[in-house]
């Protein structure tokens, strides 16, 4: 098991390397010039070309490409992920001060994804062919289906506009207030794990029927067991083999949903920081956000790989 985890971390690492590249490059090439719409927006007047080559030479953007990479690696590895050029503040403090927010977010979705979807998933299997299946089936279906940016639109205009439920945009901490707070993140939450729970309620229903069908079920069952016993000791565990991936894939539409999300409802967490770092063109900030949204899935698949080796043995058999 220990060289497994070994092999897998390693494996992560060496993504992340080319990931690190990828990021780099697509900061470069996207259109416009970040020195000259901060010039822009800061209404100097006349452009002068030597104020652009000094700001230039404050960010760094007059070093070679390869230069440019080995110092944003090194001092980003180091703690020093740079200044944002839009509005001069330390990219790190900007990160750290709005990641209690999307981690707020990410664990309410995660949360309304598992509470729907294993449940459901598991009552559509064992109502195999039955109304409720069909029931069950259907919504998972549409809940996979529904762009997120739709249903935010309708959900903002029931739950706020026509019965006013829920606040339609803004963020409340915690530390304000309580009620406030769960009425904030209530809706933006919901509709971060509608594509989650659709897809878990799938599997695991396509999944938990495929073990049921298996020889040691009917045997568990010959054996006089009750049928709870035969689902959550003998079905359950294997079941959740090709779960495991998609419960992967489910963070990666957390991740990318939150983007739309808190800039939908004008939350201010890293989504929307990313967001607004890619209009202004802020190459700091836009390479710190991508380099975390990549660890951060880089995180979650290793801890899907560890998972495997943990629910099949074989998996962690070196070929």
């Amino acid at each position: 098991m220990r060289q497994y985890i070994v092999r897998r971390i390693l494996y992560s690492l060496l993504i992340l390397f080319f990931i690190s590249i990828f990021i780099f490059a697509l900061g470069r090439v996207l259109p416009g010039d970040p020195v000259q719409a901060v010039l822009m927006t800061s209404r100097m007047g006349p452009i002068d070309a030597e104020v652009v080559a000094d700001l230039k030479a404050q960010f760094g953007l007059d070093k070679p490409l390869p230069v440019q990479y080995l110092v944003w690696v090194s001092s980003f590895i180091l703690g020093d992920w740079g200044v944002s050029i839009a509005s001069g503040e330390d990219v790190r403090e900007m990160f750290m001060h709005r990641l209690p927010i999307t981690l707020e977010l990410f664990l309410g979705s995660v949360f309304w994804a598992c509470i729907i979807g294993f449940p459901f998933g598991i009552v559509s299997a064992l109502k195999r062919n039955s109304w409720l299946d069909v029931s069950l089936t259907t919504g998972a279906i549409i809940g996979v289906s529904i762009p997120v940016f739709w249903e935010g639109i309708v959900a903002i205009y029931l739950f706020a506009v026509v019965f006013r439920i829920f606040p339609p945009s803004g963020y409340v901490p915690f530390s304000e207030s309580m009620s406030g707070n769960l009425l904030s993140v209530a809706m933006p939450t919901f509709i971060m794990g509608t594509q989650g729970a659709g897809l878990l309620c799938r599997f695991v229903r396509s999944s938990l029927l495929e073990v049921m069908n298996q020889d040691y079920i009917r045997t568990a069952y010959a054996k006089g067991l009750r049928r709870a016993g035969v689902i959550f000791k003998h079905a359950l565990k294997p079941a959740m083999i090709p779960v495991v991936t998609v419960a992967g894939l489910t963070w990666g539409y957390v991740v990318a949903g939150a983007f739309l999300v808190e800039y939908m409802f004008a939350i201010p967490g890293l989504g929307r920081m990313g967001v607004n770092a890619i209009f202004a063109k802020d190459f700091p900030v836009i390479q710190a956000t991508l380099v975390m949204v990549a660890v951060n899935i880089l995180a979650v698949n290793l801890i899907v790989d560890l998972l495997y080796g943990y629910l099949d043995p074989r998996v962690r058999i070196q070929r």
